[in-house]
């Protein structure tokens, strides 16, 4: 089969007609080829000998080497039906002429020499080709002895068989050309599997190729990523180190002159033998009482910062212990109404008569309960601040509930964070720094418990804080673990 046959049909381009004329096309090709070889030989050998007349084999030659050049001609362009009667008619002419001589042995042979167009044709057309093709060659047969002879004759007995024979040829070329059909149906149906199955390989592998390189580039995408969260990770853990260590020592250098001014202003207003028992003009007191209180509250900051920078590095020491809460309660309490100042506001205690003790550092919790009451007597006007306590069977859980302003939903993870507050009544009398939630939050989180709030817009807020109860039948080494403090980052 011709190269372009089978890249045609590899790619699906070509029908089963198509195909089988390719087949028959190229043994087209073979066949004049061959006849032109066997007719050039045959007059190479008369010239040669000078056998016979000359007009008997040249004319007959001539018209056979016209027929394969017109035929080869008509195939070129593609012309199968046009090139096959060319060569078959050819040959069928060039048989009538030698025919007309009068020689008997030549009168005897050529009859069986129209075998050949016959069976060519049979097998290049379609059947119904068959008919007037035998008719052509019974009329040649026929009649060209007639021409020879110059009168009607009955032909001879190989006429007879000739034609008998031809007739047979014609019906075997016309089985063969179907079988041809079938073999090219199933070649081309060959083809057509082993294209599909060749393309299916090819875009299996493609896509194959495909995969890895982009897992490929997803490994080395994640790779790099990887490698920039280390680094981020470690750009970050050096910046909060700094951070701590810069507030830790500019919080030790505020302290030293403002414990200063906080000691001086107190003892100017509160401690006269210190100065010769001379009172303090009038005039200069309330100044140095806002002195005396401002002093207070930027420490107090100042101690919130320095705390702040322990949990970032993990360096705040919880003193983790059984603990009364009735006496932080009473202390906290009592602190508060200095917190309230002239506002109408009540201060209640809605707490069973015994409470429980709970597993924590006395110090920090009294610091959360004061960040509480601070806020709570911040944003509220008039009305009350309670306290409240219930248990179960793991854990207290303490509440601080007022009546001022409220908080929005979507502010209640917000006045948590470091350095923020929510929006609701934020006017400069309630400004702070936005750290005392903040670090209630972590200071809780080592001592095992969480805080969180409830509260309505206008009518006020409940902060909630939970302690884990303390237990007498914990062993030593329970305590142990459940005393040691979490760094931030390590899971509860």
């Amino acid at each position: 089969m011709l190269p372009e046959v089978a890249e045609s049909a590899y790619t699906g381009q070509i029908s089963n007609e198509e195909f089988a004329n390719e087949v028959r096309t190229e043994r087209l090709n073979l066949i004049w080829k061959a006849t032109l070889f066997l007719v050039i030989v045959a007059l190479w050998c008369f010239f040669l000998f000078r056998v016979g007349d000359a007009q008997t084999i040249f004319i007959p030659g001539a018209i056979v080497i016209i027929g394969c050049l017109h035929a080869r001609y008509l195939l070129k362009k593609q012309r199968l039906t046009e090139a096959t009667w060319s060569y078959a008619l050819a040959a069928m002419i060039a048989l009538g002429f030698l025919l007309i001589t009068d020689t008997k042995t030549i009168r005897e042979l050529m009859p069986f020499l129209s075998l050949v167009p016959v069976y060519v044709v049979g097998l290049m057309l379609p059947i119904r080709a068959m008919p007037p093709l035998i008719m052509i060659n019974s009329v040649i047969l026929i009649v060209a002895p007639w021409i020879g002879d110059g009168a009607i004759k009955v032909p001879n007995e190989s006429t007879f068989l000739a034609l008998f024979i031809g007739l047979v040829s014609a019906l075997l070329s016309a089985q063969a050309s179907g079988e041809l059909y079938g073999i090219a149906e199933w070649a081309l149906e060959s083809y057509r599997r082993e294209r599909d199955g060749a393309i299916r390989l090819f875009e299996n592998r493609k896509q194959l190729e495909r995969s890895l390189l982009r897992q490929r580039a997803l490994t080395d995408e994640l790779s790099k990523t990887n490698e920039e969260l280390v680094e981020a990770r470690r750009a970050a853990e050096e910046a909060k180190h700094f951070r701590g260590q810069f507030l830790a020592n500019m919080s030790h250098e505020l302290r030293t002159p403002l414990n200063a001014v906080i000691g001086f202003s107190e003892t100017m207003l509160n401690f006269p033998p210190m100065y010769n028992m001379v009172d303090l003009p009038q005039e200069y007191r309330a100044d140095l009482v806002q002195i005396h209180n401002s002093g207070k509250h930027l420490l107090n900051i100042i101690n919130d910062i320095l705390d702040l920078s322990k949990i970032d590095v993990g360096r705040l020491d919880i003193d983790l212990q059984r603990v009364e809460l009735d006496p932080i309660f009473k202390g906290v309490m009592s602190t508060a109404v200095g917190l309230v100042g002239g506002k109408p506001i009540k201060l209640q205690r809605n707490c069973p008569d015994v409470l429980p003790d709970v597993l924590g550092d006395p110090v920090r919790i009294r610091q959360v309960l004061l960040n509480l009451y601070s806020n709570a007597a911040k944003f509220t006007d008039k009305g009350s601040i309670t306290l409240g306590l219930t248990c179960d069977s793991n854990e207290v859980t303490i509440s601080v509930k007022d009546t001022g302003v409220g908080i929005k939903p979507e502010n209640y993870e917000i006045i948590f964070e470091e350095f923020r507050q929510g929006t609701e009544g934020r006017r400069q009398a309630r400004a702070g720094s936005g750290l005392g939630l903040a670090i209630s939050r972590q200071l809780l989180k080592l001592m095992n418990g969480h805080i969180w709030v409830e509260s309505t817009p206008g009518e006020g807020s409940t902060f909630y804080f939970t302690l884990p109860l303390y237990r007498e039948e914990l062993t030593k080494t329970e305590s142990a673990l459940m005393m040691e403090p979490k760094v931030e980052g390590e899971p509860a």
